[in-house]
């Protein structure tokens, strides 16, 4: 080796060290800087590292991304939407399958019932089922007087969850129906009680409540039918006019089967009768009675159990025999606690029996008729006029201040007595003072002023018998009523009048009813309900099928343009 590169040698290890020496020199000085300035240089590498992350986070997506993201956001939103209206269109069916939440804007609240009603549900602590014998839909689709009972049962089942309704095909049910022991027709209607077990059969005939006409005059079914097979039907004489009384037999029916004890009334029935007292005989079943036919001749007696007798409009009078039937059956073996009313035909004279048998009680029903002069009278002067309910022990509940009472072709009635012995008697319904008795076969040319007697006369009496056992009085009472036109369904159902109400006091306070239950009139089918006019019906065509859906569409475009933009 040559000294040369001896010396390069050495030359080389010299560098080496240096080098070394200088990469100490500055390590060190690197970690005293380090060692100075450590959380400075921490706080500037997290400001480094989150600016790298937002910078990442702004980074703006790329289309495909950008169209995912807010298409699934979109879907997300509509499914949550439609599940939404799914769910409040389940809730609000079971509310209005549930309860009563409905509108009626018919005149006469058709679709309606009365408050009375309504209280009188809600206060119903028995379970009461209510059958209708059709499919719902076929009963709803027979006509709109089928919809509107349909409505008075949901409107029943919705005031009381005790009170519920279903609708049973006679056809798909036998069995079902095999249990009533009754020759049942499609849209008869079942109302039944679980506490006393007792049911009540209501047809379309008592629901719909037809009233039959001929030339004006109201007849029953039976001539309807006989002067329909004359072919009187398209001579526009005969006519049939229906009434909704729905809410009348569902009341009736309910308060029938639960009551436990009811009031058995009997109508003494012969051929002789000059009318039927259908509306008086409705009122009473609608009140919780229970009405049923006597035939008096043929009976060897009238039966204990019969709480109440009636006899109506006869036209050819009674015999000693029957009317002695009559007051052992009001004498009831010396107890007592019956009642019988008498109501005349107004288009007959008295009858002699009867009115000696009336007699006995106080009550003289004398020929003629009740002609009234003054502003109480209709026509100016006529046996149609407007009478004065007295206040007394009848009067509880009736309204005779926004109502009238109102009949027609009275006979005067005189009150032999107030008190006699154990008998007392009241008058209940006279005419106003001022009128006048005509003669009964002479009112055409009939002037007031020949008339030899005026003033108000009774026209609804009672009269009574007590005995008391101790401290307990015990009655047996006798109404007369001189004109049975007062019963007529044109002034027993009207509602400005307070006929029925009167009469059904006169039951109650009778029977030892205490306080005047519910009476519910039918409201007549041919009264002008809400309707719209045909260019109403176009109006709300165009809005609802045509301009209600442009709007959607359009409104849908616009959103679907302003998103597209963004």
């Amino acid at each position: 080796m040559s000294k040369k590169d001896i010396d390069l040698n050495k030359e080389d290890s010299g560098n080496k060290e240096a080098s070394e020496t200088a990469e100490i020199t500055a390590s060190d000085t690197l970690e005293a800087e380090d060692s100075g300035d450590n959380s400075e240089n921490a706080v500037t590498a997290d400001e480094n590292k989150g600016k790298k992350e937002s910078a990442v986070k702004d980074k703006p997506l790329s289309g495909r991304k950008k169209r995912f993201k807010y298409g699934a956001l979109s879907v997300t939103v509509t499914v949550i939407f439609v599940a939404a209206i799914v769910l409040i269109n389940i809730i609000f069916n079971m509310v209005l399958d549930r309860f009563d939440i409905t509108a009626d804007f018919t005149d006469n609240s058709m679709y309606s019932i009365d408050q009375t009603t309504v209280d009188y549900i809600k206060g119903i602590e028995d379970n009461i089922q209510i059958t209708v014998t059709v499919e719902e839909a076929d009963f709803e689709n027979a006509g709109a007087y089928y919809k509107q009972v349909s409505e008075i049962v949901k409107t029943f089942a919705g005031n009381n969850p005790r009170v519920t309704a279903q609708y049973l095909d006679l056809d798909s049910n036998p069995a079902f129906y095999s249990s009533y022991g009754a020759t049942l027709t499609a849209g008869s209607i079942i109302i039944e009680s679980e506490k006393t077990g007792r049911n009540v059969i209501i047809t379309p005939n008592d629901y719909l409540s037809p009233k039959y006409s001929f030339n004006g005059n109201e007849i029953t079914a039976e001539t309807y039918s006989m002067y329909y097979q004359l072919g009187y039907g398209s001579s526009g004489m005969l006519t049939v006019e229906y009434y909704a009384a729905a809410e009348r037999c569902f009341l009736s029916g309910i308060m029938n089967v639960t009551n436990d004890d009811p009031v058995r009334v009997a109508v003494l029935t012969e051929d002789y009768g000059a009318s039927s007292p259908a509306s008086l005989v409705s009122m009473l079943e609608a009140n919780a009675y229970i009405v049923e036919e006597l035939k008096l001749s043929s009976s060897e007696k009238i039966d204990p159990d019969i709480d109440f007798a009636i006899l109506f409009a006869p036209i050819y009078d009674l015999s000693n025999d029957d009317l002695n039937k009559i007051d052992m059956w009001l004498d009831n073996g010396g107890k007592y606690d019956k009642n019988f009313m008498y109501i005349a035909a107004s288009t007959v004279d008295v009858l002699p029996n009867v009115n000696a048998y009336l007699k006995d009680w106080g009550i003289s029903m004398d020929s003629g008729y009740v002609f009234q002069t003054n502003d109480y009278a209709f026509n100016g002067g006529s046996t149609y006029q407007i009478l004065e309910f007295k206040e007394g022990d009848y009067s509880t509940g009736v309204d005779t201040q926004t109502k009238q009472t109102q009949g027609d072709r009275f006979k005067p009635i005189e009150l032999l007595f107030d008190e006699y012995s154990i008998y007392k008697t009241e008058t209940i319904v006279s005419s106003y003072d001022g009128a006048v008795v005509a003669p009964f076969d002479g009112l055409d040319g009939f002037e007031p002023s020949n008339a030899e007697r005026s003033g108000a006369f009774p026209v609804v009496v009672g009269s009574s018998k007590t005995f008391y056992e101790g401290l307990e009085p015990h009655q047996s009472r006798v109404y007369a009523v001189s004109g049975h036109y007062i019963l007529d369904r044109s002034f027993m159902e009207a509602a400005y009048l307070n006929n029925s109400d009167i009469f059904l006091n006169i039951f109650n306070f009778a029977s030892g009813k205490d306080n005047v239950e519910i009476s519910v009139s039918p409201k007549s089918f041919s009264v002008q309900t809400f309707e719209i006019t045909a260019s109403q019906v176009r109006a709300i065509t165009i809005v609802f099928a045509a301009a209600v859906p442009l709007l959607v569409v359009a409104a849908g475009v616009v959103i679907i343009v302003r998103r597209k933009r963004r």
